[in-house]
Parts: C-alpha cells; sequence; structure tokens
C-alpha cells in the first residue's frame, strides 16, 4: 500500500501551534511515501512564515512535494510581486514552484496556478497559462505509464459538491482535458478551506477515472466551516485509491469515512 498525505493551505502566519505540533507527530510516526502540499504555506508570504513553513517541512520524516498558492506571493511589496513574485519561495521552498516526484507507484507533477495579478480586483484567483498546461503535459508524458500519475496544483478545478457555484480556477476545462489525455488519477488541490472528493467528466476514451481531491486547511485558524484535517490517500498494488481525511477534533486527528475512487476506464 503507498500512501501520501495530501496537505493544503497551512498559512503559517495564522497557524495553531499545537496542531502543527500534533501534525508533525502523527506523519512521522508512521511516515507516508511522500507529503503532497497544495499550496499557501504562509499567510502573507513573510519571510518570517516562510522560515517557519520550511522548519516544518524539514521536521518531516517523508519527502516533500510542495506547491505555491495565491498567499505565498506578497501582497505588500508590489515591485517584488510584479518582478520576482517568487524570490522569497526560492529562497526558503524549492528552486523551482512545479516540482516533479517519482517513485515505483506514483507520478506526481506540481502545477503552479497562483498568478501575480490580473484584470481584476481579486487577485487570489488563479489561472492555467497556456506555457504552464503544457509544461505540465510534456512531463505527464515523459512519466512511466505504468505509474499512477497525479497533479498538484493549489486552485480548484472542479467546485465542491457541496457548493456547485464556487468559482474554479481559470482554464480548468483544458486543463482537465489535458490531464485526461495523459492519464492523470488524481488531482490534489485546495485554496477553498474544504475537503472534497469530486469526479471528473472525462472521455471514457481517455481511460477515465480521474478524481479531483480537495483538502481542509491543515493547521491555521483561518476555518471555513470545517475542522482542521488532511487528506491520506492510499494506492493499492493493483490501482485501487482510497481518500481518507483525518480531522482535528482538539486532541487528535480522527479519521473520517474514506473515499474510493473510481478506477481508470469506470
Amino acid at each position: 500500500m503507498h500512501r501520501i498525505a495530501h496537505l493544503s493551505d497551512l498559512h503559517f502566519g495564522s497557524e495553531d501551534p499545537a496542531i502543527v505540533a500534533a501534525l508533525t507527530e502523527t506523519l512521522n510516526r508512521d511516515p507516508p511515501d511522500l507529503v503532497a502540499i497544495s499550496g499557501d504555506l504562509t499567510l502573507g508570504a513573510r519571510s518570517g512564515e516562510f522560515r517557519a513553513a520550511r522548519a516544518f517541512m524539514d521536521g518531516l520524516a517523508a519527502p516533500v512535494l510542495a506547491v505555491p498558492g495565491n498567499h505565498d506571493i506578497t501582497p505588500y511589496a508590489l515591485m517584488e510581486r510584479f518582478l520576482d513574485p517568487y524570490a522569497r519561495w526560492r529562497r526558503f521552498i524549492a528552486p523551482e514552484t512545479e516540482p516533479v516526484f517519482q517513485d515505483g507507484c506514483v507520478a506526481v507533477v506540481g502545477l503552479n496556478t497562483a498568478r501575480r495579478g490580473g484584470p481584476y480586483l481579486d487577485w487570489s484567483r488563479g489561472r492555467v497559462g497556456r506555457g504552464r498546461l503544457a509544461r505540465c503535459e510534456a512531463r505527464l508524458a515523459a512519466m512511466p505509464a505504468s505509474l499512477t500519475r497525479i497533479v498538484v496544483a493549489h486552485h480548484p478545478f472542479l467546485p465542491p459538491q457541496g457548493a456547485p457555484g464556487t468559482r474554479v480556477v481559470g482554464g480548468a476545462a483544458a486543463a482537465l482535458a489535458a490531464f485526461a489525455r495523459q492519464g492523470v488519477r488524481l488531482v490534489l488541490s485546495g485554496h477553498l478551506h474544504v475537503g472534497d472528493v469530486a469526479v471528473a467528466a472525462v472521455p471514457a476514451s481517455t481511460g477515465g477515472g480521474m478524481s479531483v481531491v480537495l483538502a481542509a486547511t491543515a493547521t491555521s485558524r483561518r476555518l471555513r466551516g470545517e475542522p482542521n484535517a488532511f487528506n491520506e490517500i492510499r494506492i493499492a498494488r493493483d490501482g485501487g485509491v482510497q481518500v481518507l481525511a483525518r480531522a482535528w477534533d482538539g486532541g487528535r486527528w480522527s479519521p473520517l469515512p474514506a473515499t474510493v475512487v473510481p478506477a481508470a476506464g469506470v
């Protein structure tokens, strides 16, 4: 059984230290094969917040793959935001914003959906640009076909089932079509601070069976009607996938009912 811990929206700068400590202890007690963090490691992209996020990541026994979210671009230093928006990310987190992870079971490709700005007031909105999507698809195409393919991005590609009117990332339809062409099984994201698993409507000719998994905020006090939580994704040798959410109940990470992800071709 292969396991991935899917965390999102850590928001160091508004984190609960007790929850951070409990999450670290839980993940290190039985380390997963990968910790995938789908953006918003910080609250305001301040250096101290990035240092705290880096310390958390360094304290984990498992390898970590992280992509930035909209909060990881500074809203204060506008020159930095527009000229070099990922300077602090590269300094504290990783030299790249779209990392790749591969082992004997999974192929995981990061996709950066954050934007430095746009012709609208809400700069938190994300988008999948054509260049980024082409690079993501090329990386997926280069992965061995035998591996379970996973994309990690910050913004949601499908609205949660409980809020069907929620705005999704710009370019979502084109991105999902590209993912389907490349046999992607799971798309992991966050941004909304709610957990959800939804099946993407993709052509059966592409293999089908692609699911979009949202994670609630793992460690932040910025809750939106749901407790702090993270997802444990279990991938069996036969390709079967389960998504198990673990919610913070004030004293421990309690498991919620597991979701079985439809198999490819279903």
